[in-house]
């Protein structure tokens, strides 16, 4: 049985004494940690190692991307959006991560694309060199093709890598594909793939939930499996009843094999 993680932006607002039980009631393998959502709301990290503890839960931990631009062409912008990375590769460290996820860059202009490669590049060196020294792997996300995103494919993602290509982990996002014979695809083709963040969508409405959106997960799910890679669930909610969580779980629930009956 896969792994199934969960987001915490699908509890934004909550503390971690509410987010920890629901996880662990929920028989979830663990949280997805935004590290921005952490620092934002000022979570502490010996609350946090206690109930992992108590539950028995892992992490992973998702860098710090919004505001930020590891391709920028404003220096000052990508020197600060890889040094709001390494922080989240610190606080993965300290909490006992497994690893943690980084939106690769996007293009400043939609005409600078090699200039864009080229900074990334000298970014992820960075990163990489950081990762090294914390020992925590780093998953780099293939991203959806939107204006400005252009690290949208496995090729993409060999280009901006490079010589660093080996070095990292991949996150496939399945809402980030445009069809399910393209998750295939990209499952096939990129190497190292360390987990699945699944969420639906509706066109261009991205992180919908499970089945609420474009694709049948009830058809898909069992494909899934057999990749035998965590699930990460995605989403945001903000909502006191965690309405976009429920739905999910409830969701997961019913197709059995995925999670548990609470």
């Amino acid at each position: 049985m896969s792994k199934v993680f969960v987001s915490s932006t699908l509890f934004w607002g909550s503390p971690l004494s509410e987010i920890l039980p629901l996880v662990h009631q929920n028989r979830l393998a663990g949280l997805e940690l935004w590290a921005q959502q952490f620092f934002l709301e000022n979570f502490q990290e010996e609350e946090y190692l206690r109930y992992v503890e108590k539950y028995g839960l892992e992490s992973t931990v998702h860098a710090c991307s919004w505001d930020l631009n590891l391709a920028s062409a404003n220096r000052g912008i990508r020197e600060a959006s890889v040094q709001q990375v390494i922080r989240s590769l610190e606080l993965a460290s300290r909490i006992g991560a497994r690893e943690v996820t980084v939106h690769p860059g996007h293009m400043t202009m939609v005409c600078w694309r090699e200039e864009s490669i080229r900074l990334l590049h000298q970014s992820l060196c960075q990163i990489e060199e950081a990762a090294r020294a914390l020992q925590m792997p780093v998953s780099l996300e293939i991203m959806e093709k939107i204006k400005k995103e252009f690290v949208t494919d496995p090729r993409s993602m060999e280009e901006v890598t490079g010589d660093l290509f080996t070095s990292f982990f991949y996150t496939l996002d399945l809402a980030h594909c445009d069809s399910t014979e393209e998750m295939e695809i990209f499952h096939r083709t990129l190497p190292r793939i360390s987990k699945l963040h699944i969420s639906n969508r509706v066109g261009p409405q991205y992180h919908t939930p499970l089945p609420d959106g474009d694709y049948d997960f009830q058809a898909l799910l069992p494909q899934l499996k057999t990749w035998e890679l965590p699930m990460v669930v995605e989403g945001y909610d903000s909502t006191a009843a965690h309405e976009v969580f429920t739905k999910n779980i409830h969701f997961l629930q019913e197709q059995g094999g995925i999670i548990g009956h609470v």
